[in-house]
């Protein structure tokens, strides 16, 4: 690579969009008293990812690729913008307009990270332990974010009930981890009876 196309790629890249992720921040349906972006967000889970995946001593190839979708999954918030998760699921069709415009920025702002987008959306979609663990890391994630605005004194009347839900759900997903984990040990010990 001549040092002419390296300078070219480092000032796109100084350029790039990503760094709105810096100033996105993210959205809540209770009044909080701290920010967070999806910058810091999207560390978070891509660290908490990690931890699960090693804690179930996934392999080095399944751990790299939890830990870059983690990094990624929402990084089209940086064009779109963020909306709360359950406002997606309330409003109808929001979800499947939200997809869309996410798709359009992943196209338009960062073509280099699309088949990982795509594999992030497959493995959301098939609720596989790729999936799986990048979800409970964002459950994770939210969760530390309510249990600071607690400490920080936050008094929004839904913040306990949210709080509530959010232990609900990551019970969910821890379930549905279990599962998978014990259908992957299943078919570990009929691969090895053969």
């Amino acid at each position: 690579m001549e040092i002419g196309e390296m300078q070219k790629f480092v000032t796109a890249i100084v350029n790039d969009k990503l760094a709105t992720m810096n100033s996105v921040h993210r959205q809540s349906t209770i009044t909080t008293i701290k920010a967070e972006n999806i910058a810091q967000h999207s560390f978070f889970v891509a660290y908490y990812a990690l931890k699960i995946a090693k804690k179930l001593k996934l392999n080095d190839e399944l751990k790299g690729e939890i830990t870059i979708q983690a990094l990624i999954h929402d990084i089209a918030e940086s064009s779109s913008s963020d909306v709360p998760s359950n406002v997606k699921y309330q409003v109808p069709g929001l979800k499947q307009m939200l997809d869309k415009a996410e798709d359009f920025a992943i196209n338009k702002y960062f073509p280099e990270i699309k088949d990982e987008f795509t594999s992030l959306r497959k493995h959301e979609a098939e609720g596989d332990i790729v999936g799986t663990v990048i979800k409970l890391a964002d459950i994770i994630a939210l969760i530390q974010f309510l249990k600071t605005e607690r400490a920080l004194g936050n008094q929004d009347a839904t913040l306990l009930k949210v709080i509530r839900e959010t232990y609900d759900n990551l019970g969910r997903y821890l379930d549905h981890l279990e599962e998978i984990v014990t259908d992957e040990q299943a078919k570990s010990v009929k691969t090895e009876d053969k």
